[in-house]
Order: C-alpha cells, then sequence, then structure tokens
C-alpha cells in the first residue's frame, strides 16, 4: 500500500532532518559566538557538531 510506503519513507528520514536542522542551529550558534570573541562556548559548540555529524552519518549509513 502506498501510504504505508509513505509513512515508512517519512519514518526513516525524520531523524536525519531533525539532526540536520540541529547541524544549522548549532552553526549559527559557533557563529555568534566567534562574533562575540567567546573562545569556550565555539569549542563547547564545535564538539556539539561533530557528535551531530557522527550521528547523522551513522543514519546515513
Amino acid at each position: 500500500m502506498q501510504t504505508e510506503n509513505d509513512i515508512e519513507s517519512l519514518a526513516s528520514i525524520t531523524p536525519v532532518k531533525v539532526l540536520s536542522q540541529s547541524m544549522n542551529n548549532v552553526a549559527k550558534a559557533i557563529d555568534d559566538a566567534a562574533e562575540d570573541g567567546n573562545k569556550q562556548q565555539v569549542l563547547k559548540l564545535v564538539d556539539s557538531a561533530e557528535s551531530l555529524l557522527k550521528a547523522i552519518s551513522q543514519l546515513n549509513q
């Protein structure tokens, strides 16, 4: 049934979309922290971005 396939497709891509949106938010926060000269915050956010990238990569395998 087409509806079941659509639901399965949405369920499988939703985590990637959520993580991708989170990555966009982290990137904006990194930019803001860098503009403010907040080195410690930038480092923390870069660690978060790295974790998100790993999660996205695992989901895409």
